[in-house]
């Protein structure tokens, strides 16, 4: 029976036609679980490059911090080894190691607990403890393992002091008598808090610090210090540890209780191990956001392919109707085939309704509520399609610069604004100040320099604590050429760096085994795009930092400067010469072309609670008829759609340009499109619009520039249907 049916569908439809519409559902759900597939990888990578910069980035800390100690003992062992060979006394050596624990103490470590060991059959203590009479130093773990082992120096077994609930190990080495040994009691508070922020900065992970004999010595839980993984049964450390001390692998895998991780290990000072667990789940979360979007639009496909099946075989629709639908399948695939386009046309419907429901003062707390939650969900989605559609463009090559006008103190105003609001929020102190004379207006890419700023400017925020600060100065020089060049320095009294990590700060990962190191940054692109744009705009950035001071960036940049005719002009305008204002848009009638009806019906009742009015051309041939068909001066402007069936705003935009009346050079068009790479931009402006907006629509920036551009007609306003 269904076989039947099959068969009855296809002949209403055609071969071809059942065919081709087959074909491009297939292709549909092929795009669909292709763009899937890439977003996972991309969300997988994303997870191996933090997780690995956490192991790495730990391990140096922790390496850094032990090999102070570990050269202490070592240099402390030389100088007492001369001491002996030199037949000095007893007293004399006594005297060294208590000059030379008070100088520690004070240079290194003020927890420290001062040198001691058992040096030519006596036990000196340089912190001046006298053990009791039972105390026996040579059959202490110090002094038994130090002698069983055969290392420059002997990490002895950790231990958690009762009292401070702290780590404690003891560092020692034999002497060259062979029967002498040195020590030295080091707390590890200091691996556990660094063990505890790395977690703490990366959400869903953990960080544990194992000894060889599975003993935790940092863990970002405290409450795991002193347990020995490998005495446990049936827990997370007992499941961990079984693989990391079964396997040598430096990245694997791991599952506990329906959770998933992925795991990092790197080996420090004392045959430790420092492990770096991601738990995969959460990072995965935006991820599977984006994928049941995707499967949704899937099964709408799937729906309007039956609808289509259904309502041809029902009404025996002639070959034409067929193809016809079948055009507009096809039409669907290949919007579906670029993902900006395809998501940013639902979006804009979303935050449009949403913005129209939120000016309802008739609904309840509740219901604003949760349409707030609704709109702020939907520019969430959009951040994060931009952040990737970004990410392709600057790795295929794709970023060019742009040479605009723009006044460098609203500019820096515009930056006070985002930082000095994120400082006050974290209790940092900021400041700006131009070092010299800057000139007022410049001519360059103004985004992408402000994206520079603001990205090293918010890393200073995120890794300053408070009461810190953060310094912003400017100064002006010129180059050879007297070509104007910026030097912004941004200074913090954040955590700072290695010095010995500065060369790699601005590398880009791709794959740890590769070589390649991570890229700072939250937010962002990192520092390794920031140095990108640094360098495309044939600019210069350079880093000083210090562990524990703070960080300073350099960043030079050189501009064009504007000439007479570049700046805005400043005189008065004679009266129908005057730029429209925001007010005055009331009354303007607007030619929306738009071939998405529900995007058309949003920026119609929008334009209606602006007062203004508008008529909807539902393609670009459609739009240019009623254009042409109108009075001069009929439509204010014109709102204009980038891809459209039949003819695309580009074409439709030269064909008015070319009319033979009075308003056809004159009337404002704006592009309103999907497509918002700055390609894209150029294709609309090099076909005669005036500016280019983005979708989903930001009403108050359209006002903006309708209020910029549109000079109203005196023809009485048009009265909507």
């Amino acid at each position: 029976m269904k076989v039947l049916k099959l068969k009855k569908v296809i002949k209403n439809l055609g071969v071809r036609s059942a065919a081709a519409a087959m074909i491009v559902f297939l292709l549909t759900v092929a795009a669909t679980c292709v763009g899937g597939y890439l977003l996972y990888n991309a969300t997988k990578e994303s997870v191996y490059l933090k997780g690995r910069v956490n192991a790495v980035q730990s391990a140096k800390d922790f390496d850094g911090y032990l090999l102070v100690r570990k050269n202490t003992v070592i240099l402390a062992s030389h100088v007492v080894d001369e001491m002996i060979r030199d037949g000095r006394p007893q007293n004399k050596i006594l005297e060294y190691l208590t000059a030379e624990s008070l100088s520690i103490k004070k240079s290194i470590d003020k927890d420290y607990t001062g040198l001691y060991g058992w040096i030519n059959g006596e036990y000196c203590d340089g912190d001046g403890w006298v053990p009791d009479e039972d105390y026996v130093p040579t059959e202490r773990p110090w002094y038994l393992e130090t002698m069983a082992d055969d290392r420059d120096v002997t990490f002895v077994s950790p231990y958690v002091d009762e009292q401070t609930h702290t780590v404690l190990t003891t560092m020692a080495k034999q002497l060259s008598d062979g029967k002498s040994v040195i020590a030295m009691d080091v707390t590890l508070s200091r691996i556990q808090d660094i063990t505890e922020k790395v977690a703490a900065d990366t959400p869903g992970s953990i960080g544990i610090v194992l000894d060889s004999t599975g003993q935790v010595i940092a863990h970002s839980d405290a409450g795991e210090l002193g347990k020995n993984y490998l005495e446990e049964t049936n827990t997370l450390g007992s499941e961990l540890a079984g693989k990391l001390f079964e396997e040598s692998q430096t990245q694997f895998d791991f599952s506990y209780e329906n959770q998933k991780y992925m795991v990092f290990v790197e080996r420090i000072e004392g045959g430790w191990l420092s492990v770096s667990l991601i738990n995969t789940r959460i990072f995965y979360r935006p991820l599977i956001f984006i994928l049941i979007l995707l499967a949704l639009l899937t099964v709408l496909e799937a729906v309007v392919f039956a609808s289509v099946l259904y309502n041809q075989m029902r009404k025996n629709l002639a070959l034409a109707s067929a193809e016809e639908a079948m055009s507009a399948n096809r039409a669907k695939s290949r919007f579906l085939s670029r993902m900006s386009h395809e998501i940013r046309t639902p979006i804009n419907a979303i935050i449009g309704l949403d913005s129209i429901a939120l000016r309802d003062e008739g609904i309840s707390a509740h219901t604003r509520e949760e349409l707030e939650k609704i709109g702020s969900s939907a520019k969430h989605l959009l951040s994060i399609i931009n952040d990737i559609l970004d990410m392709s463009r600057i790795e295929s090559g794709r970023v060019v610069l742009k040479e605009e006008l723009f006044s460098f103190q609203e500019f820096l105003d515009q930056i006070n604004v985002i930082v000095s609001g994120q400082c006050a929020e974290k209790g940092l102190r900021y400041t700006c100040e131009k070092k010299t004379a800057v000139d007022e207006y410049f001519i360059g890419d103004n985004l992408k320099l402000k994206q520079v700023l603001i990205n090293i400017l918010g890393n200073s925020v995120k890794f300053t604590d408070p009461p810190g600060e953060i310094t912003f100065f400017i100064e002006q020089t010129e180059t050879d050429g007297n070509q104007p060049q910026l030097l912004f320095t941004m200074k913090d009294t954040g955590v700072g760096m290695d010095e010995e990590y500065l060369p790699k700060l601005f590398d880009a990962f791709s794959q740890e085994d590769t070589g390649n190191t991570t890229r700072y940054g939250g937010s962002g692109l990192g520092l390794a795009i920031t140095k990108s744009f640094v360098d495309l705009m044939n600019g210069d950035i350079r880093v000083e930092s210090k562990k524990g001071v703070g960080t300073t960036f350099y960043v030079t940049v050189p501009l064009r400067a504007a000439d007479e005719a570049d700046l805005p002009k400043t005189a008065s305008k004679e009266a129908g010469e005057e730029t429209a204002s925001r007010a005055s848009l009331a009354g303007c009638h607007i030619l929306i072309a738009e071939d998405q009806e529900m995007n058309a019906e949003v920026l119609t009742d929008l334009l209606e609670l602006e007062g203004l009015t508008s008529e909807w051309a539902e393609n670009g041939r459609k739009a240019v008829e009623l254009f042409e068909k109108s009075k001069a001066g009929h439509f204010d402007a014109i709102l204009m759609d980038m891809r459209m069936p039949v003819m695309d705003g580009l074409t439709a935009t030269r064909e008015i340009r070319k009319l033979s009346r009075p308003d056809a050079q004159t009337i404002p068009i704006i592009a309103l499109s999907a497509n918002a790479f700055e390609e894209d931009v150029k294709q609309c402006l090099d076909a005669g619009m005036n500016r280019h907006l983005s979708k989903p629509v930001d009403l108050e920036k359209l006002l903006d520039t309708l209020g910029e551009i549109v000079v109203p007609s005196t023809h009485d306003p048009v009265l909507p249907e």
